[in-house]
C-alpha cells in the first residue's frame, strides 16, 4: 500500500491527541533497543489497512512469545543510518572511519538477524538492567571499544566463507513465521562483512593490514622514528656534560622531533628552530643532523595518509555499492527491534494481542489504560480492571455515576484500547476484539479558547459539529459529558437529538453523562444500554468498576455530605429536589442495592459450590481409600488361607512321597493342587466383585474412552490377573477372560496393556509375579525321571506367575531328556504348543514352550 493511502487511511488526528495516543507511543519509546528503529516510531499511527494492522499484531505477539524463552536481541550499537546513506549518495565523497565502521555494523546486524530467525538460532545478548528494554547510546568509538576491544568486523578469523563471527548462542526459540520471513528478506552481506573484516581499528584508524602500501609505509615510518631517536639520543648524551640542554629528553614540535635547548645556549646546536617555552628560557631545535631524517618521515606520513584516504575511499566505493541493501536492512532492523518494543510492552504490561474481527461487535475483557497503570507503578493502587461488551443490535451505552467515579477514564480506554490495536501495538487486557474503524471521533475534556472566543460549551458543539460531518456506520463516537456547560433541560434535549443522529448514521457511541434524561433515553431506546460507575454507599467512595445494564447514581449530595458541606445547605438542596427526580434517583439507588445483594449472593453460592465439590471429592477419596483397603484385607486373607491349604496339601504329597507312591500319583497330586489353586483364587475374585459391586466414580468428568478390540490384553480394575477381551457389548461393557473366569465390566473398569508387553500402573503386581519366574530352566545332567518331575513344577510356576513363554534347556546327548519332554508338552495342561529353539538360542539343545493364557 502506498504511503499517500496510508496517510488518507489514517485516524483523526485530533482524536489522537485527545485519547493521548502521543503519550502512548512516548511510553513505548522506553523500549525500544535504540536510534535504528527511531524513525519508524516517530510515523507509527492508528490506519486502515486491515492486513498491515494484524501483521504488525503478529509480530508483536511473536516477539513476546519470543522472550518468553530467550533473551532480546539488541540493536542498541546501531546508529540512525540515514544521514550517512545520504552522504553515499554523493559520487567521490568518502566517509570517515567510523562512519564506514557504523555503516558495516548494519550490515553485521543483518547478517547476524538473518542467522537468529532464519536459521533457528536465539540471541545471548540482552539491553543492561534497568533500562527498561533501551540500551544507553554511545559514540561510535565507546560502541567499538564495549567490545572489549575487538572491532566490529573482528579481529577473528572470518568463518564460513567469510560470515565472520555471530553475536548469538544456539538456543531455538518458539516459532516466529512472521520474524522468519522479515530475516529472509534481509540482504545477504558476507561478502562485504568478510572484506572489511578487520580493516578498521576501534579508535577509528585503518589496520596496517588493510593493504601491502599501508603496512610497507608504516614499517618505514617506524624505522625512521627510530634512527631519528637514536640519532637525538647521541646528541643527548654529547651535551649532558655541559650546560646546553634544559632537560636530556627527546619532544615533538610541528611533528618534528627535536630536543629542549637553554635559550643562551641555542647558538651551540645548529639546526632549525620550531619554538620556544612560555617563559623563553627554552628554545625547541630541530638538529642539523636529523634535518633530513625528519623531512623523509614527514615524505612517508604523507604517503600514509594518501593511502588511508584511498582505502576509505575504496571501503566506501565498496558501501555506496550496496547502499540500497543497507537501506533496506536499516528499515527492516528498525521494524524488528520496534516489534522487540512492542513485545517486551505487552509482557511488561500483561497485553493481550487484539483481535480485529469483521463483525461490528466490541468485547474487551479485563481492560486497563496503560497510562494509568505507568502512573500507578510504584504504589500501592493498582488500576480496576474493567469489562465491556456491545454487539449490535445495541450500538450506543451511556455511562453514569458520580463525579471522579472513573466516567472519563472508561470513556479514554475505549477509545486508546481502539487506536493502539488499529497501531499494531498489543492492549492492557485480558481478551480484545474489536472492528476495524474508520475513524476515531473524540470529544473529551474542556476545549474553551480565549484566542478563539470559545466557551466551554461552543467548544464541545464546534467539535460535534465536526464529527457529525464526517461520521459513518464505521466509525467509533466517544462524547464526554455531553449536553453538560448549558441549562440543564436544553442541554438535555440537545444531548438526545445529537445521539439519535449519530445512532441513525450507524456510528457506535460511547457517551457519559448525568442526564436524567439520558438514562431513560438508553431504557427506552433498543440500541442503547445504560452503564454505570459503581458507588460504594457504606463508603461514598468510587469504586471505578463498569456495570453495564444499570443506569449510575450521581450520588452529589451524598458526596458534598461527606466531604463536610453544611449539613443544613446538603438537607435543604435534598428538599428542594423535584419529587420525580427523587423517585428516580431512589429508583436506581433499589437497582444498585438489589444489584449488589444478588452478586453478594452469588458470590455465597460460588462458595457453598465450590465447598461442596470439595467435599465431594473428599469423600470420594475416602471411599476409594477404604476400598483398596478392603480389597487388599481380602486378598491378604484369601493368600493366608491358600498358605494353609498349600502346607497341608505338601505334608500330604511329602507323606505319598515317603510311601514310596508313583511319581506319577504324586505328580497328579501336585498339578491338582496348583489347579485347586488358581480356582480359589478365580472363585474369590468373583466373589469379591459381586460383593463389592461397581466401583463409584472417582470423578464428575467424562472418562477418557479408550479403543479397545477383540482379542486385547487387559487389567481389570481390583483383579491382580491380567485377562483378554472375548467380545465387545452394547451399554460400553466389555467380556474379559481371566483364567477360567468370564466377567462383564464396564470400559473404565479396563486398563489396555501397554505396547511392548509392558503393563499399565494397575497391572504392576501381575508384572512382578511373572518377573519373579525366571525366562528359562536347565536340566542338563538330570535322569528322564527327574527332569520330567522338575520341568512339571517349573511350567506351574511359569503359568501362575503369568509367563507366557520359556526355554527349557536339556541339551543334545542322546536326545532322551528331549524325547521324554516334548512327550510332556504334548499332553501337559499348561502347553499351548512348543517347539526346537532358533540357533541363537541353543538349536537342537533346547525348547521353547509357550504356555496357555
Amino acid at each position: 500500500m502506498a504511503d499517500s493511502d496510508l496517510t488518507r487511511r489514517t485516524i483523526d488526528p485530533f482524536s489522537r491527541e485527545v485519547l493521548e495516543f502521543p503519550a502512548v507511543l512516548e511510553l513505548l519509546h522506553h523500549y525500544v533497543s535504540g536510534p535504528i528503529s527511531e524513525p519508524l516510531l516517530e510515523r507509527v499511527s492508528p490506519h486502515t489497512h486491515l492486513e498491515k494492522i494484524r501483521r504488525d499484531l503478529e509480530l508483536a505477539g511473536e516477539a513476546r512469545e519470543y522472550l518468553r524463552e530467550s533473551t532480546r536481541p539488541s540493536l542498541a550499537a546501531l546508529c540512525e543510518p540515514s544521514p550517512l546513506l545520504d552522504k553515499l549518495r554523493v559520487e567521490g565523497l568518502a566517509l570517515a572511519a567510523l562512519e564506514i565502521v557504523a555503516l558495516v555494523e548494519v550490515a553485521r546486524a543483518g547478517l547476524d538477524m538473518s542467522r537468529t530467525f532464519a536459521h533457528g538460532a536465539a540471541p545471548r545478548t540482552a539491553p543492561p538492567e534497568g533500562s527498561g528494554g533501551r540500551a544507553p547510546t554511545a559514540p561510535l568509538a565507546a560502541q567499538a571499544e564495549d567490545r572489549g576491544g575487538r572491532t566490529p568486523f573482528g579481529p577473528t578469523t572470518p568463518r564460513d566463507g567469510g560470515e565472520g563471527r555471530t553475536r548469538f548462542g544456539p538456543t531455538a526459540p518458539s516459532a516466529t513465521p512472521r520474524l522468519s520471513e522479515l530475516a529472509r528478506a534481509l540482504p545477504d552481506f558476507r561478502s562485504l562483512v568478510a572484506e572489511l573484516a578487520g580493516k578498521i581499528n576501534p579508535d577509528g584508524t585503518v589496520d596496517s593490514s588493510a593493504s601491502a602500501e599501508l603496512g610497507r609505509v608504516r614499517r618505514a615510518i617506524e624505522r625512521a622514528k627510530l634512527e631519528i631517536q637514536s640519532s637525538l639520543e647521541r646528541m643527548l648524551r654529547r651535551y649532558s656534560q655541559d650546560t646546553v640542554l634544559q632537560d636530556a629528553v627527546v619532544t615533538i614540535r610541528n611533528d618534528r622531533f627535536v630536543i629542549p635547548v637553554r635559550a643562551e645556549e641555542k647558538r651551540r646546536v645548529q639546526g632549525v628552530v620550531h619554538g620556544a617555552s612560555s617563559s623563553g628560557a627554552t628554545v625547541y631545535i630541530e638538529p642539523l643532523e636529523t634535518l633530513a631524517l625528519n623531512n623523509e618521515l614527514v615524505e612517508l606520513q604523507d604517503r600514509e595518509f594518501a593511502e588511508v584516504q584511498r582505502l576509505l575511499g575504496e571501503f566506501t566505493r565498496k558501501l555506496r555499492e550496496r547502499r540500497d541493501d543497507l537501506t533496506h536492512a536499516a528499515d527492516i532492523l528498525g521494524e524488528i527491534d520496534w516489534a522487540f518494543a512492542k513485545g517486551e510492552f505487552g509482557r511488561q504490561f500483561d497485553c493481550c494481542i487484539p483481535e480485529i474481527r469483521p463483525e461490528r461487535a466490541i468485547c474487551l475483557h479485563e481492560v486497563r489504560h496503560p497510562l494509568l497503570e505507568m502512573a500507578l507503578q510504584g504504589t500501592k493502587w493498582r488500576p480496576v480492571h474493567n469489562s465491556l461488551e456491545l454487539t449490535p443490535p445495541k450500538t450506543l451505552i451511556i455511562i453514569s455515576g458520580p463525579n471522579a467515579g472513573g466516567k472519563t477514564v472508561a470513556l479514554k480506554t475505549l477509545g486508546i484500547v481502539a487506536l493502539m490495536a488499529q497501531a499494531g501495538i498489543p492492549v492492557p487486557a485480558a481478551e480484545v476484539k474489536l472492528p476495524l474503524f474508520g475513524r476515531v471521533l473524540a470529544d473529551i475534556g474542556d476545549q474553551q479558547s480565549i484566542a478563539a472566543n470559545l466557551s466551554t460549551f461552543s467548544a464541545h458543539v464546534t467539535n460535534i459539529e465536526a464529527m457529525a460531518e464526517v461520521v459513518g456506520p464505521n466509525d467509533l463516537v466517544l462524547l464526554d459529558e455531553i449536553g453538560a456547560s448549558t441549562e440543564p433541560n436544553e442541554g438535555a434535549a440537545l444531548a438526545v437529538a445529537i445521539l439519535e443522529y449519530f445512532r441513525q448514521r450507524g456510528a457506535m457511541t460511547m457517551v457519559t453523562t448525568h442526564h436524567s434524561r439520558l438514562k431513560a433515553y438508553a431504557a427506552e431506546t433498543p440500541e442503547a444500554v445504560n452503564a454505570a460507575m459503581e458507588f460504594d454507599e457504606a463508603t461514598l467512595e468510587p469504586t471505578y468498576r463498569l456495570l453495564v445494564g444499570l443506569p449510575g447514581k450521581s450520588s452529589a449530595l451524598d458526596i458534598a455530605a461527606r466531604l463536610g458541606l453544611e449539613p443544613s445547605i446538603v438537607e435543604k438542596a435534598r428538599s428542594l429536589l423535584h419529587p420525580a427526580d427523587a423517585e428516580a434517583a431512589a429508583l436506581v439507588a433499589g437497582l444498585h442495592q438489589q444489584r449488589t445483594e444478588m452478586e453478594a449472593k452469588l458470590e455465597a453460592l460460588e462458595i457453598q459450590k465450590q465447598e461442596l465439590e470439595n467435599r465431594h471429592e473428599q469423600l470420594e477419596r475416602q471411599f476409594q481409600q477404604e476400598r483398596r483397603a478392603k480389597l487388599r484385607e481380602l486378598d491378604s486373607r484369601l493368600d493366608d488361607t491358600l498358605k494353609q491349604y498349600a502346607k497341608t496339601w505338601e505334608q500330604s504329597l511329602e507323606e505319598l512321597r515317603r510311601q514310596a507312591a508313583p511319581a506319577k500319583v504324586v505328580t497328579k497330586g501336585e498339578r491338582k493342587a496348583t489347579s485347586l489353586v488358581r480356582e480359589a483364587r478365580e472363585e474369590w475374585n468373583t466373589q469379591v466383585l459381586e460383593a463389592l459391586g461397581e466401583p463409584a466414580a472417582t470423578s464428575q468428568e467424562p472418562p477418557v474412552v479408550r479403543l479397545l478390540a477383540v482379542g486385547d490384553r487387559v487389567q481389570v480394575d481390583n483383579v491382580s490377573t491380567p485377562g483378554t477381551i472375548m467380545a465387545l457389548l452394547e451399554g460400553g461393557q466389555v467380556e474379559v477372560s481371566v483364567g477360567r473366569l468370564k466377567m462383564r465390566v464396564n470400559k473404565e473398569e479396563v486398563k489396555p496393556l501397554m505396547p511392548g508387553g509392558a503393563a499399565t500402573p494397575d497391572a504392576a503386581v501381575a508384572a512382578s509375579r511373572a518377573e519373579e519366574v525366571p525366562e528359562e530352566f536347565n536340566v542338563i545332567g538330570d535322569t528322564a525321571e527327574e527332569a520330567h518331575e522338575r520341568v512339571d513344577k517349573f511350567l506351574d510356576q511359569a503359568f501362575l506367575g503369568g509367563r507366557s513363554r520359556v526355554r527349557i534347556i536339556h541339551g543334545h546327548g542322546k536326545g532322551i531328556l528331549r524325547k521324554t519332554l516334548h512327550e510332556m508338552f504334548s499332553h501337559h495342561p499348561h502347553v499351548e504348543k512348543f517347539c526346537l529353539a532358533p540357533p541363537q538360542e541353543g538349536g537342537s539343545g533346547a525348547t521353547i514352550v509357550e504356555l496357555k493364557t
